[in-house]
């Protein structure tokens, strides 16, 4: 059914001030958010200290994370879609308000990784949701504009937390900082409970858990694999990682996942999601090419630091100045990424992000051949193009996913987006991170950027397939 009951006063697009104040409201809500993704990955030595772990074992209260979200993001988005984006948008805050509060509190590894993830199925709500709500009150046709500004607080967030996350943990303790983001996240879901109007909701409540599930079970259960797989291809060889048993059981799980997730969503009679969208190019193709950029992106991001230390002998100190224009230049582009839309159409910025991501893997590339000077010069403009790749490009293909979805399906466009780019990002880190392995020489760097290289260029060849929309 894509009847619609319509609970707010305005139209979409109509009022300026409330765009404003909608976007104040979910900038503070999603930088609180994701300045936590970062300050964790910053302070992992230090909470394996105080809490009598590993750094090898925490690393989970980060990857947990993104898998929890790149698990629970569509069926959070159908979640808005039927039961309201405004209501789901504030279960997910109260949610991350509780966890960040838990984190704090955490008495060992195992329980900040746990808390961690639920944080991840907080964020799984928030995300979606906030694009949704930002959407509708932009109206159709700025869309791009919307989720311009979405990433400008979405990348933001992280290069705050890389900024000032160590400093405030010398300072006040990581405890002291979960409690504060806790306060900062609470004000600002009490301003929204005030402020933020319903959006649109279908007649029917209706939701295929079933789908949801299966579909969270697929992608859980290949990323796994993918994890298990890498590890054991990088500590014990291609012949072990072939036969593993855990890795081949992951694998059966999610290829059965997958089967049962098409067959209910061919029977529902209200998919989850309705598999017709995958025939519409303008649906699939920008997703699958954000995805390629963002493997690139993400697993470069993972590669730089060891070609710096290994190959250059920076400290981590430097290191971590130097890769700090790379979010900084993906944030400061982003609102450029949401304006040219209107002015150039979608598909030009994506092919413009492609193109860039790809001139960026081909100066790590030429950098792997050397070991100061020019090449740190080559790094550092590999990393402000990726930034700028990203920054440019995402906007567009936010806002031309959903504009191939019907009106009422925005959340789970938005979240089935969210979580193509997660699996685009978890592939990626993994699989360059045993490429280049440790003590890779020159040329295994070589060849990791190269990898990422190839990706860019398929995701530009995707890029170019995709169907000029028509200006309004």
């Amino acid at each position: 059914m894509t009847d619609v009951r319509t609970s707010t006063v305005r139209t979409s697009g109509e009022d300026r001030s409330y765009q404003r104040v909608l976007l104040l409201l979910v900038m503070a809500s999603v930088m609180a958010f994701g300045s936590m993704m970062t300050i964790v990955t910053v302070a992992l030595g230090r909470l394996a200290t105080d809490l009598d772990s590993s750094r090898a074992t925490l690393t989970w209260a980060v990857t947990g994370l993104m898998l929890a979200m790149a698990v629970a993001t569509p069926l959070a988005g159908k979640l808005g879609d039927v039961r309201g984006h405004r209501k789901v948008f504030l279960v997910g805050l109260a949610g991350c308000v509780v966890t960040t509060v838990a984190c704090g509190l955490a008495w060992d590894g195992g329980s900040l990784i746990a808390f961690r993830a639920l944080f991840g199925l907080s964020g799984a709500l928030v995300v979606p949701n906030s694009m949704s709500l930002m959407m509708h009150a932009y109206g159709p046709e700025r869309r791009a504009t919307a989720m311009g500004w979405f990433q400008f607080a979405m990348t933001g967030a992280p290069t705050i937390g890389l900024v000032i996350g160590g400093p405030l943990i010398d300072t006040i303790g990581w405890r002291n900082l979960f409690f504060a983001f806790a306060v900062i996240t609470a004000a600002a879901l009490a301003a929204s409970v005030r402020l933020l109007r319903p959006t649109p909701v279908r007649a029917s409540h209706n939701i295929d858990y079933l789908g949801g599930v299966t579909l969270g079970i697929t992608v859980l259960a290949a990323l796994l694999a993918i994890t298990r797989a890498t590890v054991l291809l990088r500590d014990e060889g291609a012949v072990v990682a072939g036969t593993d048993a855990l890795f081949w059981l992951l694998v059966l799980a999610a290829t059965a996942g997958f089967i049962i997730f098409v067959r209910t969503e061919r029977t529902a009679p209200e998919p989850m999601l309705k598999l017709e969208y995958f025939s519409r190019p303008n649906f699939t193709l920008p997703m699958v090419s954000m995805a390629l950029v963002q493997f690139a992106y993400m697993g470069g991001f993972v590669v730089v630091p060891a070609l710096l230390e290994d190959q250059y002998l920076w400290s981590l100190g430097a290191i971590a100045v130097l890769l700090a224009p790379r979010p900084a230049t993906f944030s400061l582009t982003s609102p450029l990424g949401g304006y040219l839309p209107g002015r150039i159409g979608q598909k030009p910025p994506i092919i413009m992000g492609a193109v860039a991501m790809i001139a960026s893997t081909a100066a790590f590339v030429v950098a792997s051949g050397f070991d100061s000077g020019f090449g740190i010069v080559l790094v550092l403009a590999g990393l402000i193009l990726a930034g700028g790749a990203a920054g440019i490009s995402q906007p567009s293909v936010l806002a031309m996913v959903v504009d191939n979805v019907d009106d009422d399906d925005t959340g789970i466009a938005n979240g089935m987006t969210q979580q193509i780019m997660f699996i685009g990002i978890v592939v990626g880190v993994q699989g360059m991170n045993v490429l280049a392995g440790d003590n890779a020489t020159p040329g295994r760097f070589a060849l990791t950027f190269g990898v990422g290289l190839v990706a860019s260029v398929i995701g530009l060849a995707l890029a170019l397939l995709i169907r000029a929309p028509k200006l309004e």
